[in-house]
């Protein structure tokens, strides 16, 4: 019928676009000798071709593979009710159970950018439906055929992350991936064609630009990895120019980030780090920014969209250090270090994080606040409110970004041995004593020798685990302990003058 319906049409080639049943019907429109040539891509949703799908069943070979397997099958059952005759063409006709269809054609849409099916399907759509089921199941899942079907048409799969009834497993399953083709990971359940159709617009017309470009071709087959991988990203880091910044941009290349872009008030020291991630394996871009200025970070999120897409990993590291007690630290001192430590944390995660949402892939945002977001202190009263700000916004916005796939985590170092001792403001205290305590500090650092590369692998492994809260340090995750354990303890230790130390 689909080669019957492009004859019709007086064209060469057409690019198909299947969701559910239309999907499966497209892969056996592609797969067939007769019609493949016909047809110059397909971008498929939710919708393996069968004789894949019983491969699949059929296959497992790992634990894991089993897992998989049995959450298709669970997320199957379904099926069985609706090859039952009679019934279900019953249940269907009952106003409950078109309650309970659009109930669970709601499922997976929790995203903020979701919108809904502009009217219900008729009665008449659903018992057409049932039809397919019983035309087509479930003999393919149960009897492998003499081979399994080939298609030389580049293939686009958009795999929609919450799709509980043709699972992400089975829709990756590289069986029925052909050369040339791409796996597109993407936010929403089964019905995103209805939930989310600027994202499956965007991404079919970049499919078919690529395939028409000549570019969809074995040797460039793109497979997107999912959003807590780092092979392939495009990372953002700020404060790179040193110390945990630096490191953390340099690791991100070694563990495979495509491009790093390398953000710091620091123009020279951002190109020194973006040297080292180009010898480590990534392109780098380097932008100068002083993230305390709301503007020009919505001006750095424009210019990073505009010549490398949207940013997949953003980390929020940049921040300076102030010690002293609360009558000690001016205003002017509270307005700059809450405008880098605070503002800029809520600027980036602002701007890259309504970019990550409007391109409905997910993504992950790392906000670096420290061990003195539990550990308060009497003589760092702003830095610990501040780290303390960063702790509770991050928690939130791992909250409220959830549903679209953006996974927030924040880090807390211990004392790690950077040059950020050097550089910490010591409110009330003369030039000569802030020296001094300088001094003292970064010999404290320098003795405990906790690496900022250290720190940066701890990082980047959180950015594939996802956790809520990453102490690092030995006495970060102490101090990570005994503030749930005795939180009348960390009172008492923060009435204990640090800078005497």
């Amino acid at each position: 019928d689909i080669g019957a319906v492009i004859d019709s049409l007086g064209v060469d080639e057409v690019h198909l676009l299947g969701h559910d049943w239309g999907s499966i019907q497209c892969w056996a429109a592609v797969t067939d000798d007769s019609v493949m040539g016909k047809i110059a891509s397909l971008t498929s949703i939710s919708g393996p071709h069968l004789n894949y799908a019983g491969s699949f069943l059929r296959s497992p070979r790992t634990p894991r593979a089993v897992a998989d397997v049995a959450r298709q099958i669970l997320g199957s059952t379904y099926i069985w009710f609706f090859l039952c005759p009679g019934a279900p063409e019953v249940a269907i006709r009952s106003r409950a159970t078109m309650k309970i269809f659009e109930a669970v054609e709601r499922i997976g849409r929790s995203s903020t950018r979701s919108q809904r099916r502009p009217s219900p399907r008729s009665t008449h759509d659903y018992i057409n439906g049932l039809n397919l089921y019983r035309a087509n199941m479930p003999a393919p899942f149960f009897v492998p055929g003499a081979h399994l079907p080939q298609t030389d048409v580049p293939v686009q799969v958009l795999v929609a992350r919450k799709d509980y009834f043709v699972t992400p497993a089975l829709q990756r399953f590289t069986g029925s991936i052909p050369p040339g083709s791409r796996v597109v990971s993407i936010e929403g359940g089964h019905w995103v064609v209805t939930s989310r159709p600027d994202v499956i617009a965007r991404l079919t017309s970049e499919w078919v630009d690529r395939v028409v470009g000549g570019t969809a071709t074995e040797s460039e087959s793109v497979v997107h990895t999912g959003p807590r991988d780092v092979p392939g990203k495009l990372a953002l880091v700020t404060g790179a120019g040193a110390g945990i910044g630096r490191a953390t941009a340099v690791e991100l290349a070694r563990q495979g980030a495509a491009i790093v872009v390398v953000v710091d008030r620091d123009h020279a020291a951002a190109n020194d780090t973006a040297e080292a991630v180009r010898a480590a394996g990534a392109e780098a871009a380097v932008y100068q920014v002083d993230v305390s200025d709301e503007a020009a970070m919505n001006n750095l999120a424009a210019q990073v969209h505009n010549k490398h897409g949207v940013v997949d990993i953003l980390v929020n590291n940049a921040g300076i250090a102030m010690a002293g007690r609360f009558l000690e630290t001016t205003s002017a001192q509270w307005d700059t270090i809450m405008g880098v430590n605070v503002s800029g944390v809520i600027s980036g995660s602002r701007a890259f994080g309504a970019q990550m949402v409007e391109r409905g892939q997910g993504g992950t945002i790392i906000n670096v606040a420290s061990a003195a977001a539990f550990l308060p202190s009497k003589s760092m009263v702003a830095y610990s409110t501040t780290k303390a700000a960063v702790l509770a916004l991050s928690e939130s916005l791992r909250a409220d970004l959830a549903d679209e796939g953006i996974t927030v985590t924040a880090v807390c170092p211990g004392f790690v041995n950077t040059n950020i001792a050097k550089s910490t403001i010591y409110a009330g205290m003369t030039a000569e004593q802030q020296e001094r305590a300088r001094q003292k500090a970064d010999a404290a650092y320098r003795r405990r020798n906790f690496t900022p590369e250290a720190t940066a692998k701890a990082i980047v492994k959180a950015v594939r685990t996802g956790p809520a809260v990453l102490p690092i340090a030995a006495e970060s995750r102490v101090g990570y302990a005994m503030r749930r354990i005795s939180p009348s303890l960390v009172r008492l230790f923060a009435r204990f003058d640090i800078r005497q130390t």
